[in-house]
């Protein structure tokens, strides 16, 4: 499922890389990038054995912060455009194959997020995945 969110965020050709959750690098240095992060999975969410895993996506645009930077993270905030994780995200529901269906949960706003020691300027947005 990772896979195929990696796949559907490379869509966003303004993105210069994405980091896949077990690709994810020890430090950055190509912006715009995103990170594809797991979080919780619950199991057996029905009798068929249906179980969904959220992922965060961490879009970083730069280490500081600029107003080209706020109004670059704006463009993947929005709900549709060229530059949206949402819109390249709900452009596949099922990932390739990957999931029976998934929801964007929710967008963090902007703010910071720390990687390999160093702030970076960044939204994160919540993904839920069906499978």
């Amino acid at each position: 499922m990772g896979t195929g969110l990696k796949t559907r965020l490379e869509t966003i050709s303004e993105l210069k890389r994405v980091f896949a959750p077990k690709g994810l690098p020890k430090s950055l240095n190509s912006f715009p990038c995103a990170l594809i992060l797991l979080g919780d999975t619950t199991y057996h969410e029905a009798f068929d054995g249906t179980f969904t895993v959220i992922f965060r996506v961490i879009i970083v645009v730069t280490g500081q912060d600029q107003p080209t930077a706020l109004n670059l993270l704006s463009d993947y905030i929005e709900t549709s455009g060229d530059d949206s994780v949402y819109a390249a995200v709900e452009g596949d529901s099922t990932l390739g194959g990957a999931s029976s269906d998934l929801r964007m949960v929710g967008n963090s706003g902007m703010g910071t997020t720390i990687w390999g020691g160093r702030p970076y300027l960044s939204t994160e947005f919540e993904i839920e995945v069906i499978s």
